[in-house]
């Protein structure tokens, strides 16, 4: 399947009018931009945050049409994704778990979306490692655990939690058992303190002794994704995706998105500010930095034909009911890390160009730079796995070293 197609341009049949969204993610900007300090300062998002997301439907957007969400395209929401993260890269990140888990919670059974979403859009996030232990009794399951980074726990009705059966054993991977509970149903534990991204509020979740019924767990032997017979709430072309490459390229448009807005800001100080220690008045007479400064903007031009490569890849796949296979998914795990690094290069970069003043907890370049930085040790963004992953595949070494529904 080729996957060096830019898929910029035009977004498949099929899926949602995203542009209403991006224009509302520009208009939304200044907002963003705005809040952040204080975002980060309360380590969540700001209630006029909240609202704004809320209001203007940002969490349901990759919610299939059947359960009122916009059912955008994977294309579609990168992009959305990309303009919410030039105003704070912990409000897209926000956005992109509750999304992305929100959509995951559409490709369960029709009794398990009927009793999450019947009565209306109603936002997920969630976590699934460290899993918790559900113990079976009549009717559904006693679940206990402990869940660190739900991001968007205050922004989500609904905590999408791994959990493994008492008395069993086995991998902790995508696809381990998961259940669902409301958050009025659980304590968070206010245990977000990190570098970056501290405007998450990617806490801690605990369940002490809740009942879960069982139509609100999926266990392993019918994942995400598994169609019954007779199944009614199925057919959107999302519903054919794979929920781990689905995570992972979305995941990077908000630091795309974020690093480009980096990339603006040192380009409009570049014609005011002077260069110490030299005779250069602004940082533009120096053809050394103007030079830097191209070579970063190609390197984040390069990264969006990636990311729109990879997200169109998907978005084909869903209109054509296309089934990826373990090559495709090494492929797509190896571009993304292409991203990754080119991501990570340009920030640095640019950070030289700004010198030590960028540093500022003022400043807020340092504020993009830390949210990035943690952005990209996501562990679905690790560059040396990646191409480990696809070096073996191509080898054809196996077992490789991550099962297939991992990558």
């Amino acid at each position: 399947m080729d996957m060096l197609v830019n898929h910029e341009a035009a977004v498949p049949t099929g899926y949602g009018d995203a542009e209403p969204f991006i224009a509302k993610a520009r208009e939304l900007r200044a907002l963003f931009q705005s809040e952040a300090a204080e975002g980060e300062r309360l380590r969540a998002p700001t209630p006029a945050v909240h609202e704004a997301l809320v209001s203007n439907n940002l969490l349901s957007m990759l919610l299939p049409k059947r359960w009122g969400g916009a059912g955008l395209s994977m294309t579609g929401f990168s992009k959305v994704q990309m303009e919410i993260a030039k105003g704070d890269p912990s409000v897209s990140w926000v956005v992109q778990i509750v999304n992305g888990t929100t959509w995951v919670a559409s490709l369960t059974s029709d009794k398990t979306q009927e009793a999450l979403f019947g009565e209306g859009p109603k936002a997920v996030c969630g976590a699934y490692n460290p899993p918790g232990k559900a113990r079976k009794v009549d009717g559904g399951y006693i679940v206990s655990g402990a869940w660190p980074y739900t991001s968007g726990s205050r922004q989500s009705y609904w905590a999408q939690a791994g959990v493994m059966l008492e008395n069993t054993s086995g991998p902790v991977v995508p696809g381990i058992n998961m259940v669902y509970i409301p958050f009025s149903q659980l304590e968070i534990q206010d245990t977000w303190f990190v570098t970056g991204m501290q405007g998450t509020g990617s806490d801690t979740s605990i369940a002490k002794e809740v009942f879960v019924p069982d139509h609100l767990m999926v266990t392993m032997d019918k994942p995400f994704g598994h169609v019954e017979p007779n199944k009614k709430h199925w057919g959107a072309a999302s519903d054919n995706l794979p929920v781990v490459p689905v995570v992972r390229a979305t995941g990077l448009a908000q630091l795309v998105g974020a690093a480009e807005a980096m990339l603006e800001i040192v380009e409009a100080e570049s014609t005011k500010k002077p260069i110490v220690t030299t005779t250069y008045k602004t940082r533009s007479e120096s053809g050394a930095l103007v030079h830097a400064l191209g070579e970063v903007a190609a390197q984040l031009d390069n990264a969006k034909l990636l990311l729109f490569s990879a997200t169109g890849m998907l978005d084909e796949a869903g209109l054509n009911r296309t089934v990826l296979t373990d090559a495709d998914r090494a492929k797509h795990k190896a571009q993304c890390a292409q991203i990754v690094q080119l991501v990570h290069k340009s920030i640095e970069t640019l950070m030289f160009i700004a010198g030590s003043s960028a540093f500022s907890l003022s400043n807020p370049l340092s504020r993009y730079w830390r949210d990035i930085h943690v952005g990209l040790r996501h562990i679905t963004n690790i560059p040396m796995l990646s191409y480990e992953i696809y070096g073996r595949n191509r080898l054809g070494v196996v077992p490789n070293i991550s099962p297939s529904g991992a990558y």
